[in-house]
């Protein structure tokens, strides 16, 4: 742990020592620390893994989710921020970056990127970031739900490139260049096509609207090419009580073979009450549709899927602990049952615990 920190440090010193004008040297410079972990049990009772949803493909085991170090450094106009994990979560997350043999072991960078503040309005953001790209996020602490939806897992993970924003009241407007999607680096990608992304949003009082737009080179397939439109919103009704939607579609194109292209679509739904802080219930209801989806898109392809989740989320200082059931009924036979045959419904329980520093 001390040679992570001090190696966060060093990067932080090094990525500013540079000049820097008058105005900038007479400000000091603010360093923000901070992290967190998660693991979960789960058991299927169908006593099968049916993992078609990212990061909880277990059965029956104990498992370590994924523990992760934040820093950022402000000195001015410029920041910097340094997002490190560690652990299986992490591992899928940076698919492109993994093996099956070093997956839970792996140290990776989930983002690091630059920040510019030309004006208090406009900013220019390089280097790897977390996509735009739907409601749910990577780290467990950001979530009600523990496991993820299909919307998420089928979705963009992050990008890496330049991205400009605008920001005027209560909008904002973005626009980007990367990389193809989910690769650090373009040499590792099998493509030459760069993604562009951009959104447009609108954030309230008491709630908030984007529309999210991503369009170029599909993973892992360098010859197939996707775009997805998606929006997200999401609105506090009461001090107890809030809701949240994301509708998602996507367009798959192989470059040399239409008979390969496809498109699916999502639509998700949250609520989340609190009975009071420490102790709240969220419900996620999903409809994913792949009936025309592309093989590429792997099981799912030819089915939809109706999936419901509960989640309590218990709150211990900075422990929340996460009872959770989901059942998941799908068009098609994709998953298992006790007798390993096939079959259209999966139902499982998990426990899950995170914790925020």
């Amino acid at each position: 742990m001390k040679k992570v920190v001090h190696i966060l440090a060093a990067m932080l010193t090094s990525s500013f020592a540079f000049a820097q004008d008058d105005t900038e040297s007479s400000v000091s410079p603010a360093t923000t620390w901070g992290g967190s972990a998660d693991a979960y049990y789960k058991y299927d009772f169908s006593k099968q893994m049916n993992g078609l949803t990212s990061f909880t493909n277990s059965q029956d085991s104990f498992e370590l989710g994924m523990a992760s170090i934040q820093a950022g450094h402000t000195f001015g106009k410029a920041s910097v921020f340094v997002d490190l994990g560690f652990g299986k979560r992490a591992g899928e997350f940076s698919y492109n970056e993994t093996t099956d043999k070093d997956i839970n072991a792996k140290f990776l960078i989930k983002q690091l990127f630059f920040t510019y503040q030309i004006t208090d309005k406009f900013k220019v953001v390089a280097g790897s970031f977390g996509t735009h790209i739907g409601y749910e996020v990577l780290d467990a602490i950001g979530n009600k739900n523990y496991s993820m939806s299909y919307a998420f897992s089928y979705g963009p993970f992050f990008n890496t490139g330049v991205k400009a924003q605008y920001t005027s009241g209560k909008f904002t407007a973005m626009f980007g260049i990367t990389n193809p999607t989910d690769f650090k680096s373009a040499m590792d990608a099998g493509s030459k096509q760069k993604t562009y992304i951009a959104q447009l949003g609108y954030i309230g009082e008491t709630g908030s609207a984007y529309l999210n737009f991503t369009s170029g080179s599909s993973n892992p397939a360098s010859d197939e090419n996707k775009t997805q439109i998606d929006f997200v919103a999401s609105k506090t009704i009461t001090d107890a009580f809030s809701l949240g939607f994301n509708a998602t579609y996507a367009k798959t194109k192989n470059d040399f073979d239409s008979t390969l292209d496809g498109d699916w679509f999502s639509l998700v739904g949250y609520a989340n009450y609190a009975f009071k802080p420490s102790l709240s219930l969220a419900y996620r209801m999903e409809y994913f549709d792949a009936k025309d989806a592309a093989a590429s898109l792997g099981t799912l392809t030819g089915s939809n899927i109706f999936a419901n989740t509960v989640s309590l989320n218990y709150k211990v200082g900075k422990l929340t602990i996460i009872p959770e059931l989901r059942y998941d009924a799908a068009s098609e036979d994709i998953f298992l049952d006790k007798d390993a045959a096939p079959t259209g419904g999966s139902f499982f329980g998990l426990i899950a615990t995170t914790y925020s520093f």
